[in-house]
């Protein structure tokens, strides 16, 4: 009876490690749930501090502005056209514009990928057609190069002194 009690003690301490594993892992899913935005912001007005890589019009490909580098996958399905992406650094923000208005979607921490992004759902239910996607993205404070410090200053080289 005893060993049974050890061994169903032990199996339950188990699982509850196991349960705290898992609970205690990050969360992987890439995907955000959007935030339905009227108008059309820029990135500095959706998300301040940032900077913008605007992708217009909206095709397959990649697109860069020298610091962030994107790449697009653009298709159509039942429900509209939806995008996935993948970048070479962190994106804060993507913001999916298509009608009168766009699908915000925000990333905390940073994001290098994501799929299935689309813009608000139009009249008819279905998602509006992708007018432009803007990338907001920021890259970290910049380190300040370190400020030269004050060199001891040679001895000053002899004089000839004259004697009375």
């Amino acid at each position: 009876m005893r060993r049974q009690l050890l061994a169903g003690g032990a199996a339950i301490a188990t699982a509850v490690a196991v349960g705290l594993a898992i609970v205690a892992l990050p969360a992987t899913a890439t995907h955000v749930t959007p935030e339905t935005v009227a108008g059309n912001p820029t990135c500095s007005d959706l998300v301040p501090g940032t900077t913008e890589l605007k992708v217009e019009p909206v095709a397959d490909g990649t697109f860069s502005d020298g610091t962030l580098t994107v790449t697009i996958d653009v298709r159509s399905t039942a429900d509209g056209q939806v995008f996935d992406w993948t970048s070479n650094i962190g994106v804060d923000a993507v913001f999916a514009k298509g009608g009168p208005n766009g699908n915000l979607y925000l990333y905390d921490p940073e994001a290098t990928v994501d799929t299935g992004l689309h813009a608000p759902a139009n009249r008819s239910g279905a998602w509006a057609g992708l007018s432009h996607i803007s990338f907001c993205y920021d890259v970290g404070d910049e380190t300040t190069p370190p400020t030269p410090t004050a060199t001891s200053t040679p001895p000053p080289s002899p004089t000839a002194t004259s004697t009375p």
